[in-house]
């Protein structure tokens, strides 16, 4: 007995129920849909674009801070101060200590860079310098006057790109300090504010 193949015929959805769809209809469906929907809604707009460059700043030391030749009383503390303004050394009125030698002088340092203003700043409140033995303190930095502080913003005039800055500090010896050369530093910035 043959049996004859029918052709199944298709049932129509009556209004109200869903449609099932395979997975790739309903992906390629959807992706359309979003496509339409994304060409309704699209624009365009021009953004601007600006730069300005600035020479890099540049920092070099000039002068070194030297107290010169201090003579001490031994069995007392005494301190000498260097002033950035007056480049000169002022020694305290206790008697412990007096210039016995060398050229005491602030420290300086130029800055060159552009017509921006610029922080100059000192790393350390104070530093202490050694012999290799022995240490001596200082301290009380100042940046350009005698009451300047460790921080200074300087602003060049126009077309100045390089300007200088006198560094002071203060040198306190103590009772018993061992004779020597002392020896220290401390680091100096520069930015754009």
């Amino acid at each position: 007995m043959s049996k004859e193949h029918k052709p199944q015929q298709q049932k129509a959805v009556p209004s109200g129920k869903k449609v099932r769809l395979g997975t790739a209809t309903a992906v390629a469906l959807s992706s359309l849909a979003a496509y339409q929907g994304f060409n309704a809604i699209a624009a365009t707009a021009t953004l601007p674009m600006i730069a300005r460059l600035v020479r890099a700043i540049e920092i070099t030391v000039n002068t070194t801070l030297n107290f010169g030749t201090l003579a001490m009383t031994v069995d007392r503390e005494g301190q000498a101060r260097i002033d950035p303004a007056a480049n000169q050394l002022f020694i305290d009125g206790s008697s412990s200590l007096s210039l016995a030698g060398g050229e005491p002088r602030a420290g300086r340092i130029q800055v060159k860079g552009s017509n921006f203003p610029v922080a100059v700043s000192l790393a350390d409140t104070q530093v202490r310098m050694t012999n290799g033995t022995d240490t001596v303190l200082v301290s009380n930095f100042n940046l350009v006057t005698a009451n300047g502080g460790t921080r200074f913003t300087v602003t060049p005039s126009p077309g100045t790109f390089s300007f200088s800055v006198p560094v002071g500090a203060t040198i306190n010896t103590r009772s018993q300090q061992l004779t020597g050369e002392y020896v220290g530093s401390t680091q100096i910035y520069a930015n754009y504010q």
